[in-house]
Parts: structure tokens; C-alpha cells; sequence
């Protein structure tokens, strides 16, 4: 091989190895990927957030929720109010399955055993007897009210049936019908605690959207929940609201006291909220409140003379 091929060839030979180098640097130091994108800030903070949270679309809002449920109008000021709230138990007590009843200020509570329809396992369905609870606003007003019961097994009662009927809110004088459980010989029923609020025209309705199960209500009673205007909420806060009752930060009354004055569709429960026992500020939100309404200043001072 003369001196000028062998030349050749190292060089050849010296190029490769430094193409090699280079793609094999380039794909060991390849660089990182980039970073996931910030998460989206809060709601609060973004314009959406903040204008929904002003004074002026606060009551833009209520007029159209004012057409929407056909109620008459009323100024925030009125709905900022607290409400009456009681509890109407003096403890747990026992009900017989057939014509037993409870009377409280608000409300008369009967037991009734009739045929319903109950389903399989398999989805098949059968008339069987039903323990019923009937629920009657004694009232002239609506209210919100929690008849929280229990009964011995209750794992035997997830075939029984529904009662399609409000099972949040009652307007004046309204009956409803709700099964407990399957009727056995026997059966007893316990009325461990009654909660009432006293509600206002639309508070009646914006209480009646929400998601009974998702509001610390019993998903055995509260089966056949039905909203009587408007559509169910899209979303409801459930696991905070179940974790602040777990801690004892927040209850039922809590929820509803909230709910009754906000549009589900537009504010959420957030969990250090408490019922309202004097007038507040609306809308209400974890960066502003529930701060009682600020008292106005008090006029100057006329100068002298």
C-alpha cells in the first residue's frame, strides 16, 4: 500500500470515529424533558374567579335564578340573613313499623308498612313490603330537613325500592313518602336526630339540586331524590364536605346554611365555612368570609355654628 492510500485511509478511518462520537455524545447527553406546565391557579385568582366573586355578579346571578325558579325577587340583603335553624330531637327513638308517628314544631313523622316494588340481585323486580317513613312540613314555610334514621341490618335493605320525592327540602305542608328498608318481623326503627331550617322561596330551590348522598345526607333514605325545577348540580365539593364533617368542622347545617344562598352552578361549599348567625356578605368565599356585613360609618360631624 503506498504512503498516499494509507493516508487516505487513517484519515477515513479518523473521520468515522469522530462522526461516531459526536451522534453518541448527542444521544447520551440528549437534553431533559421540559417541565410539566404550572397546575392552573385557583379560581379565585383568575378574572373569571374574581368577577364571579363581586357584589354585581352576585345579584346578576339572582335575577336570573329569580326567572329561572319563578319565585318573587328579593334584594341579597334579605337573603344574607340567618336563618332559623333547629334541632327537634331529644334523642333517639324508637318507631314501630306500622302507624307510629313523632310530632316536633316542624314536622309530624309516621311509619307506614305497604307494598313496593324491590329488585334482585339480578335486576328482576317484586312487590314485597316496605317500611315507610311519611314526612309532613307542619309548617307555612319551606324547610330543609334531615330525619336521620338507622335500622338493625341495613345490608339487607339495599333491594328495596324507591319513592320518587324531595328528599332535602319541603314546601309548606308537603308530604313525602320514603322507603326505609324491607319490611321482617319484628323490624323496629330508630329516629336518631331531626334538623330543620327554615328556607326562603329560593332557598327552597337551590337546596333541591344538590346531590342528596354528596351532602351528608343517608344514600338508604335518600334514594329517589327528585328535583322538583331546575337541573341536579354538576358539582358538589363531597369529599371536602365529608372530610370537614369527619373532623367536626362542618355539618348539615352548615352545608345547607351555604347552599341556600348560592347557586351550585356558580360557588362552592369550602370547608371552614359555618352557618351564618348574623347577616354576612355575599358571595361568600374561603379568601373573603363569612365576615358579618361591615356597619356603616357614621355620618361626619356637622362643623360647629
Amino acid at each position: 500500500m503506498s504512503p498516499n492510500t494509507s493516508l487516505a485511509v487513517g484519515l477515513g478511518v479518523c473521520v468515522v470515529v469522530v462522526v461516531v462520537a459526536l451522534v453518541t455524545s448527542r444521544f447520551l447527553k440528549s437534553e431533559p424533558p421540559p417541565p410539566p406546565p404550572p397546575p392552573p391557579p385557583p379560581v379565585e385568582s383568575t378574572v373569571t374567579g374574581q368577577l364571579r366573586y363581586t357584589e354585581g355578579f352576585y345579584k346578576a346571578s339572582l335575577l336570573d335564578d329569580f326567572k329561572l325558579f319563578g319565585v318573587a325577587p328579593m334584594d341579597s340583603s334579605v337573603i344574607a340573613q340567618p336563618l332559623v335553624y333547629a334541632k327537634e330531637s331529644s334523642g333517639a327513638r324508637q318507631l314501630k313499623t306500622e302507624h307510629d308517628s313523632i310530632e316536633t314544631p316542624h314536622l309530624k313523622i309516621t311509619t307506614r308498612t305497604v307494598k313496593e316494588w324491590a329488585s334482585t340481585g339480578n335486576g328482576q323486580g317484586f312487590k314485597y313490603e316496605h317500611i315507610l317513613l311519611e314526612i309532613t312540613n307542619r309548617t307555612q314555610k319551606p324547610i330543609a330537613y334531615h330525619v336521620e334514621t338507622s335500622i338493625e341490618h341495613p345490608e339487607k335493605c339495599k333491594s328495596k325500592g324507591a319513592i320518587p320525592h324531595n328528599a332535602i327540602a319541603l314546601k309548606p305542608g308537603e308530604t313525602v313518602r320514603r322507603t326505609e328498608c324491607l319490611w321482617r318481623p319484628g323490624a323496629l326503627l330508630t329516629v336518631k336526630s331531626i334538623e330543620v331550617m327554615e328556607l326562603n322561596d329560593l332557598a327552597y330551590y337551590y337546596l333541591s339540586r344538590l346531590p342528596p348522598a354528596q351532602v351528608l345526607l343517608d344514600e338508604r333514605t335518600a334514594a329517589g331524590h327528585e328535583v322538583p325545577k331546575g337541573k341536579p348540580c354538576n358539582f358538589v365539593p363531597w369529599r371536602d364536605i365529608q372530610s370537614a364533617a369527619a373532623s367536626n368542622d362542618a355539618g348539615w347545617s352548615d352545608v345547607m346554611d351555604f347552599y341556600s344562598r348560592h347557586n351550585c352552578d356558580e360557588y362552592s361549599f369550602w370547608r371552614g365555612y359555618t352557618r351564618w348567625t348574623s347577616p354576612g356578605q355575599l358571595p361568600s368565599h374561603a379568601s373573603g368570609a363569612p365576615a358579618p356585613a361591615p356597619t356603616p360609618a357614621p355620618p361626619p360631624a356637622k362643623p360647629p355654628g
